[in-house]
């Protein structure tokens, strides 16, 4: 039984994934959805392939500035590598933590390697290092979403979205400001996910300025990733002003991020069809700018794939499978 569920699991999210992009295409007038793909100015995608690979270099300095506490040495050449892993298995592996796995495998590997401590010992310091990473980019990207709603409040964004994307950062906050009583209330062992937060507060406790620094590449990052929406919405001719892509790009990143399709395909797509409604963007170039997005991605991530094939090295998945992410 325990065999099968993550088949099952794999297939729902697959006919998940399959059901709403067929329903969606059933929606739209095929012609416009293909001529909209066919006039893509290819100089814009072009420069939004750089762009992204940019903001992933960024991303893999926060990584490494939340490594660092935790003790890690490895080189910012070595964890862009890594990163760069990561963005493929998380974009080609069955599972969105597919990435996070690989990530915690070499650098635990690569700490073992450069140093007097075997591998499993450092696996869950590197499972804590890619784990606060994801949490400080998700908090982040909410924030984001939140203060975009706030100080351009003329989009006709619905009003539940709205309240939803309120309560969420600001239950982050309320969370944040209550972290350091958790240390004083968690229990000594237990499930994966508290032993992870110890060891964040007792890592980051004592190197503090990290996490700022992060939050800080955090916002650096997800600008530049709204600023890449509206690059691709005047690759596909439509102008998306950059006020309302510091809102669609949070609000559907989060909503994508649900654990219910395969690596957000579907959801994504729907996401930006309703939310480009609001600004009076048709549902044929919504699904494409969703589907051109996913496109660009997938091929800036066949970078770690090179990568991967080129240190010819084993599988992760079974050497971190006890760090649960």
């Amino acid at each position: 039984m325990k065999k099968t569920k993550p088949a099952l699991i794999l297939l729902m999210k697959l006919l998940i994934s399959a059901g709403l992009l067929g329903y969606f295409l059933t929606r739209i007038h095929i012609e416009r959805f293909v001529n909209t793909f066919a006039s893509a100015d290819v100089s814009y995608v072009v420069l939004i392939l750089v762009v992204y690979l940019l903001s992933q270099l960024v991303s893999a300095v926060r990584w490494m500035v939340l490594a660092r506490p935790l003790g890690f040495k490895t080189s910012f050449k070595v964890l862009v590598h890594y990163y760069l892993i990561g963005m493929f298995f998380n974009l080609f592996a069955p599972s969105t933590v597919g990435g996070d796995i690989s990530r915690v495998y070499y650098l635990s590997r690569d700490d073992a390697n450069h140093s007097q401590k075997t591998m499993a010992s450092s696996t869950m310091p590197a499972a804590v290092s890619v784990f606060i990473d994801r949490a400080i980019g998700m908090v982040v990207l909410v924030w984001l979403g939140a203060v975009g709603l706030f100080f351009f409040p003329g989009y006709a964004v619905p009003p539940v979205v709205r309240a939803l994307t309120y309560a969420l950062a600001l239950g982050f906050i309320i969370g944040g400001l209550l972290l350091p009583v958790l240390r004083h209330v968690l229990p000594q062992d237990g499930h994966p996910m508290v032993v992870k937060l110890r060891v964040a507060l007792r890592s980051y406790r004592a190197h503090w300025r990290a996490i700022p620094q992060a939050i800080l590449l955090s916002f650096v990052i997800h600008l530049i990733q709204a600023w890449i929406h509206l690059i691709l919405g005047r690759a596909i001719h439509i102008e998306i002003p950059f006020s309302y892509c510091i809102i669609l790009y949070p609000l559907v990143g989060t909503f994508s991020a649900l654990p219910i399709s395969l690596n957000g395909l579907g959801l994504r797509e729907g996401g930006y069809l309703f939310l480009l409604q609001v600004i009076g963007i048709n549902s044929e170039k919504g699904v494409a700018f969703g589907l051109l997005l996913f496109l660009t991605v997938a091929a800036d991530s066949l970078i770690g794939g090179l990568l991967f094939l080129l240190k010819n090295s084993p599988k992760p998945s079974a050497a971190v499978a006890q760090s649960k992410i």
